[in-house]
């Protein structure tokens, strides 16, 4: 599903990630840590199609992350909100959704009661936790069904309970193919691959 060949990013003239090789097909959890600054948020923002300044190949199924740029086949959870703070719980959940079937009702339902958020469906966001907040954005972005969702300093937003709920919201996407990127400091239990950024390069473990 996703290919990286060749890839590097570079600062003042100077590699400071480089990738030789990365393949991820479909269904999988896939953990990238090292320390700040080693490039973790701008890889996940090239294969996002957010960031361009790179060397090398992002092939999502087998065409460029440039292909995709109008309509995506990722997501990105990073740092920064994207919430509508005034809107509802529910409301923000299914803003990216056409039309709500009764099989999504019932899933987000489910979702959102294993996020502790079941009673909380129809309260505003602003009201609520940090990190019920990202368990909104996550809800959300698996609901969609991406190619891949990809999630940036992971263990920022949740303490390690919750964590273990995040990537059991993240089971429903990955069960229909998704697969999941996700950032962090330190390597993360529970994921299939993990691969350490170590002397500007990604090794896989």
């Amino acid at each position: 599903m996703l290919k990286i060949e060749g890839f590097s990013l570079s600062r003042e003239n100077e590699k400071f990630m480089l990738i030789n090789e990365m393949l991820i097909g479909s269904s999988m959890r896939i953990n990238i840590f090292g320390n700040n600054d080693t490039g973790r948020s701008l890889l996940l923002k090239s294969i996002h199609g957010d960031y361009y300044n790179y060397g090398g190949q992002i092939l999502i199924k087998d065409k460029s992350a440039l292909f995709y740029k109008k309509k995506k086949k990722t997501i990105l959870i990073d740092n920064t909100s994207h919430l509508l703070e005034n809107e509802s719980v529910w409301k923000n959940i299914i803003i990216p959704l056409p039309k709500v079937t009764a099989r999504q009702k019932q899933k987000i339902m489910e979702l959102c009661v294993m996020a502790q958020l079941g009673d909380k469906i129809g309260l505003k966001v602003k009201t609520l936790s940090s990190s019920s907040k990202k368990f909104i954005e996550i809800i959300r972005a698996v609901i969609q069904l991406p190619q891949i969702i990809l999630i940036d300093d992971f263990e920022n937003y949740f303490d390690d309970i919750n964590m273990i709920t995040a990537l059991e919201i993240c089971n429903f996407a990955i069960n229909s193919g998704a697969s999941i990127i996700a950032t962090s400091k330190r390597k993360l239990d529970d994921f299939d691959v993990n691969y350490r950024i170590q002397d500007s390069k990604v090794v896989k473990l």
